[in-house]
């Protein structure tokens, strides 16, 4: 149970087009080019294949990013603590601003709760599974008898 908290508190993302000149704190996720992925190696790390990050500051020539993390051609995402790094514009592929999605996260919360509801019933975890209704002969609604 503890195993999916993670995954709550992720939540679930969309990526969309990103405004020209987007706002500052605006999630981003900038997948490098192959010149970006040389020219950010002294900065970043070689062989990155995407940033993602929050705007600090653009302009006409770069995005600076307090970076959340990289993820490498090779390999599993990195953590980063928020370290400002600036990424020239002609180094981008691509850019996409990260959003929540409030439908997708609820939709996923609902689910988990109930899979956690149904495995307490199923394994009578804290009592739920011990509904002990008594047994009325003749209560089954047959006039039969």
């Amino acid at each position: 149970m503890a195993g999916l908290l993670p995954g709550l508190l992720a939540g679930c993302y969309t990526y969309h087009a990103l405004p020209a000149n987007p706002e500052p704190q605006t999630r981003v996720s900038i997948q490098l080019s192959d010149v970006g992925r040389v020219g950010t190696a002294k900065t970043i790390g070689a062989g990155t294949q995407s940033v993602d990050g929050s705007i600090v500051a653009t302009d006409d020539t770069a995005y600076r990013l307090a970076v959340s993390s990289v993820k490498p051609l090779r390999g599993p995402r990195i953590r980063w603590t928020g370290e400002e790094v600036t990424v020239r514009r002609d180094y981008v592929a691509t850019v996409q601003e990260r959003r929540l999605s409030k439908g997708r996260t609820a939709l996923f919360s609902i689910a988990v709760a109930f899979a956690a509801v149904t495995t307490m019933v199923y394994f009578d975890i804290l009592g739920f599974g011990s509904l002990d209704i008594p047994f009325i002969p003749g209560a089954d609604g047959d006039a039969d008898q």
